[in-house]
């Protein structure tokens, strides 16, 4: 009786907890970048991209459109803005392309 009082009262903060989470980027296969700059200007936003994958050892070309090349595999940036203890910062998570 105990563990299912434990089970009802804790899935629904655990249930949040998983889908918060999922929400950030943070699934298998995404690339989840946080970049030093605040880049207004997507132009220089892209660029830095690919010069931070290229730093950690990434083979990274933009091909327009919100796509990327990543070691020969295509990603598509979902660049999201995220409140971390009151302050926003720039978040950037690149998914796998599904064909």
């Amino acid at each position: 009786m105990e563990i299912f009082m434990f089970i009802v009262l804790f899935a629904p903060f655990l249930l949040i907890g998983y889908f918060a989470y999922k929400s950030l980027g943070y699934q298998k296969g995404n690339i989840v970048l946080h970049l030093d700059e605040w880049y207004k200007d997507y132009n220089k936003y892209v660029k830095a991209i690919e010069i931070d994958l290229n730093r950690k050892g990434k083979e990274a070309k933009y091909n327009g459109n919100y796509h990327f090349e990543i070691d020969g595999k295509v990603y598509i940036l979902h660049p999201q803005v995220i409140t971390t203890a009151r302050v926003p910062t720039q978040r950037t998570v690149l998914k796998p392309k599904n064909d």
